[in-house]
């Protein structure tokens, strides 16, 4: 049988915990700044969480996981038996994506003061490249730090939410593997400007 709701009646975490033993597909949508969404479900476990019928890859999950368990507003419905036709799997424990999750939202609240601001500057540093295998946000995250990057540009390059990747970038540096220059990003617009007023007579 068939489950619909909106999630201002019932938020995602309670679906979660009333679906943990559930197989099936959540969809999830009419969502603010969220696009439609899929989660995969087996019994104690997320398949997979899925976007415009593809996969997504953890990094990506984790933050629409997060940012859905946030939202009070939506739709869903859950198909009972449906499975996703890809062979990507995540099989992440429903009640560790819970824990996690509000551990994670509490250490953003916590650390939020010290998160490199939007706008500054920072690059990989030469120790970077040894930390890849346990550092999945640094692995996609290298080659645009080895040029310098902005936490704002960092956001939109990946895709992901800019609070999560200040606070990604606060962990790097924190074990040194991602420095800030001391250069802010100003944007296509000021550098037009100021390369504008380079060639004025």
């Amino acid at each position: 049988m068939a489950l619909f709701g909106s999630l201002d009646a019932l938020p995602l975490e309670e679906l979660l915990q009333l679906l943990a033993q559930k197989e099936g597909a959540l969809e999830i949508w009419n969502l603010k700044d969220i696009p439609a969404t899929t989660i995969y479900l087996k019994p104690g476990y997320i398949r997979s969480v899925d976007q415009g019928g593809r996969p997504l890859e953890a990094l990506s999950a984790k933050a629409t996981l997060q940012a859905l368990l946030r939202a009070r507003r939506g739709s869903f419905e859950f198909l009972p038996g449906a499975k996703p036709k890809h062979k990507v799997r995540l099989n992440w424990p429903v009640e560790k994506v819970l824990l996690s999750t509000v551990t994670l939202q509490d250490e953003l609240e916590r650390y939020r003061p010290y998160f490199p601001p939007p706008k500054a500057i920072l690059k990989a540093s030469h120790i970077a490249k040894k930390h890849l295998p346990e550092e999945s946000f640094l692995a996609r995250s290298l080659p645009y730090l080895e040029k310098g990057v902005s936490a704002e540009g960092l956001s939109k390059a990946l895709g992901l939410p800019l609070d999560l990747v200040r606070f990604q970038l606060f962990r790097l540096e924190r074990k040194g593997l991602v420095q800030r220059t001391g250069q802010m990003d100003h944007g296509r617009p000021a550098l037009l400007g100021h390369l504008l007023r380079g060639v004025r007579p």
